[in-house]
């Protein structure tokens, strides 16, 4: 496999991308947890989490909300309405796989908050508990 032929692949792009937000959200998250508790601002600490835990929020509402919680997903022609004509249908259908598309992005962003949450959680209440 060339090089070209790697980057034209969407769905390995994607992962690329999660992977290296993943790495980056938590870097910086504990990197400005790290300055709070070096400076003994913890007010600073409660303001970061705050912050990631309000960017989580606003990504995963605006995902749900762009794609319609997700309704559309999985319907198949047989499940619609039947007086609905099969330009409706088609036009149905093709819309809801195209936000799905179009929304793809926000999930490089969804995934590694909660990656970077689940890390802090491992660390507080597993590693923190166990290990020291």
């Amino acid at each position: 496999m060339d090089k070209k032929s790697i980057w034209q692949n969407k769905n390995l792009r994607y992962l690329i991308l999660l992977v290296v937000n993943s790495v980056l959200f938590f870097a910086v998250y504990r990197i400005l947890l790290f300055y709070a508790e070096m400076t003994d601002k913890t007010f600073w600490s409660f303001v970061v989490m705050v912050l990631y835990l309000a960017l989580l929020l606003g990504f995963v509402l605006g995902y749900l909300i762009y794609n319609r919680f997700l309704y559309r997903k999985g319907l198949t022609r047989e499940q619609l309405p039947a007086e609905w004509s099969e330009e409706q249908k088609t036009s149905f259908l093709a819309d809801g796989a195209r936000r799905l598309e179009r929304s793809k992005w926000m999930i490089t962003i969804i995934f590694p908050l909660i990656v970077t949450f689940f890390i802090d959680a491992v660390d507080l209440f597993i590693i923190d508990t166990f290990f020291r």
